[in-house]
């Protein structure tokens, strides 16, 4: 159907749908001057309302943006068997949209892909694509199909014309007929029942049409010489025709698709406009039913279209929210492979939550996405420049630690016990100081490098154990050591009895090691006799358990492998530590989500309990990981 400007329907004044000859009428013929006497004036204009069919335009019907390129295909297809041409503007266009936009994303994939695997951009080209090709031939039968349907209708419109203009000619010839009244007045009407079964005609001849057809109906009255009959029977029939447009105008108010509503009240202004005066004494109220009804419906239509803007508004308020998140991070200096995976997996998250975002403000879709895109790509880019720079020089770092393995090979049977030693150590800290290889090397180069390392410290120590009388001495006095923990006699001071059962652990330590073969046993007694002591000090359960944790960390030093097995120590306190603190956060969460239910009060207690319970445990590990640290400093 064609656009007409709905704007002419909604200001419908009661003249325009032919009270002009009632004025007339009235001045010819005096029996019914008393009953015209009263002038009709034209009702207030309606408020003016959107072009339908921009509103159309402007909200598609259908959301496509979760389908993929063969699901919008088949949706495609479907809309061309199934539904009428006429309406598929919005949708066919949403699938183009949507279409392209997956398209694109799988180009953006291909390109990121090169990038990360070192590849050159310039030589990318995109892959020709079969879906696209059977969209474009939808898309150009979609075209056709539109093109035959407004041909179609343009051909329609001007016979339209031609038979408006023909039901003109006949209402004027009507004057001339020999018939009687009644006959007259029933090919009146049905020239005017044809006339408005009649469709649209083109938009140019709108304005001249309607107004002879005005001009031959007021000639019409003219002619009747306002007989009384005749003049009340076409009253009565524009009046119950009026009522009827005014109960359909009604109806439209319950109508949920307000779009549908506004263009179904712009046919029924039209028919309004077309129709003849009614009574006088029904004129006013007539019109105010009639126009309380479209006012109605327009502010449905407002209010659905103001809550459409809100949401575009805050959808546009919550993306913008993201971009900031976004640049954020963009912006951030990472230094490290954990620090740059953590970040991507929050831009992922961000991308994630943007998808699920509605529309914005269509003048700000296009800014908006391309700040979000600039602050991704701001992103990838730096964190591909990291991982060149950081790649190289890991390079660098291997070809170093592998000098450092052939120092260390060359060292290994050297029986210049001091000085070897100090070299061996010299290069166990230059090791520490080069940085990290590439991750596939890293434990074999590792490998090698303390392999050598313990060749010589393994010769060295059993070297050492040649000097029994030593060993014999520390034996002793480890014993002694032993004895005065088995008998130790506590005060009533637990603080100062801590103190004494820690100068005689520093004593043990202070003292050297014993022959192998009484080592494990001589350890075992200790450990036995250390834990019976802390057992019954009377001292809080947090103390004791780090004393013990203490004694366990003091024995490793003795080890000839003592910094392997602390960093392993260490390395499984602190996956405890980092479960631990991952359950919290899940404990955390768990609380807020039930928060909301009803009845959970005895459920989020015994969250609490947990989550307090946890955080003392991680106090105790982090306290035990800052001691092993410290061990292993001393190593160093």
């Amino acid at each position: 159907m064609e656009n007409s400007n709905i704007n002419d329907n909604t200001t419908l004044s009661e003249n325009e749908g032919g009270n002009d000859d009632l004025n007339v009428m009235s001045e010819t013929n005096p029996v019914f001057n008393a009953q015209w006497e009263e002038k009709i004036e034209p009702e207030e204009p309606l408020p003016e309302m959107e072009d339908i069919s921009d509103v159309i335009m402007k909200y598609p019907v259908n959301d496509f943006s979760s389908l993929s390129k063969e699901e919008l295909i088949n949706k495609f297809k479907q809309l061309l068997s199934e539904s009428d041409v006429s309406q598929l503007h919005d949708e066919v266009e949403s699938i183009k949209t949507f279409f392209y936009k997956r398209l694109k994303q799988e180009n953006d994939e291909r390109r990121k892909k090169i990038m990360d695997e070192g590849g050159n951009l310039d030589d990318f080209q995109p892959e020709p694509d079969a879906l696209e090709a059977e969209f474009k031939e939808l898309y150009h039968a979609y075209r056709e199909k539109k093109q035959e349907l407004i041909e179609d209708i343009e051909k329609q419109k001007q016979e339209n014309l031609k038979r408006k203009l023909d039901i003109i000619e006949k209402i004027n010839e009507l004057t001339t007929k020999p018939e009687s009244l009644k006959t007259t007045m029933d090919e009146f009407h049905e020239l005017n029942r044809q006339w408005k079964e009649t469709g649209i005609v083109p938009q140019k001849n709108v304005k001249d049409i309607y107004n002879n057809y005005n001009l031959a109906c007021d000639k019409f009255y003219n002619w009747l010489n306002l007989n009384k009959e005749a003049r009340d029977y076409d009253l009565k029939h524009n009046l119950e025709a009026k009522i009827e447009l005014c109960e359909k105008a009604e109806q439209l108010i319950l109508e949920t698709n307000v779009t549908k509503a506004i263009g179904q009240l712009q046919l029924l202004h039209e028919r309004w406009r077309e129709l003849g005066p009614v009574y006088p004494d029904k004129k006013e109220e007539i019109w105010e039913r009639f126009k309380n009804a479209t006012h109605k419906i327009h502010k449905n239509h407002q209010e659905f279209f103001q809550k459409k803007r809100e949401e575009e508004e805050n959808n546009l308020k919550a993306k913008t929210i993201l971009c900031e998140i976004a640049e954020e991070i963009s912006t951030k200096s990472y230094n490290r492979y954990k620090e740059w995976e953590e970040a991507t997996k929050n831009m992922i998250d961000l991308q994630q939550r943007w998808k699920t975002i509605g529309m914005v403000p269509k003048v700000e879709n296009a800014a908006i996405y391309k700040r979000f895109r600039e602050a991704l790509d701001n992103f990838f880019n730096a964190k591909k420049a990291f991982y060149e720079k950081k790649s190289e020089e890991e390079n660098n770092n291997f070809q170093r630690k592998t000098d450092l393995c052939i120092r260390a090979e060359a060292l290994k049977d050297s029986t210049d016990w001091k000085k070897t030693t100090n070299e061996l150590i010299s290069l166990q800290k230059e090791w520490k100081k080069i940085g990290p290889v590439p991750r596939k090397d890293s434990e074999v180069l590792w490998n090698r490098f303390r392999s050598a390392c313990n060749e010589f410290f393994e010769r060295k120590s059993n070297h050492l154990t040649s000097i029994q009388s030593i060993l014999d001495e520390n034996l002793s006095k480890k014993e002694n050591i032993i004895h005065e923990l088995d008998i130790f006699e506590y005060s009533d001071n637990p603080e100062e009895d801590l103190m004494r059962i820690r100068k005689l652990q520093n004593e043990w330590f202070e003292i050297g090691p014993v022959a192998d073969k009484w080592q494990e046993d001589i350890q075992q007694r200790y450990k036995m006799v250390t834990q019976k002591v802390f057992s019954n000090l009377k001292i809080d359960e947090k103390k004791k358990v780090f004393m013990n944790f203490k004694m366990k960390a003091d024995a490793m030093m003795l080890l000839p492998n003592a910094h392997e097995k602390l960093t392993l120590e260490r390395n499984n306190i602190a996956k405890q530590l980092h479960k631990l603190e991952s359950d919290l956060k899940i404990l955390e969460n768990n609380i807020g989500f039930f928060s909301k239910s009803k009845n959970a009060d005895n459920l989020i207690k015994d969250f609490i309990a947990k989550i307090d319970d946890g955080r003392k445990q991680t106090e105790v590990l982090k306290e035990q990981v800052q001691y092993i640290d410290k061990l292993i400093k001393q190593i160093k």
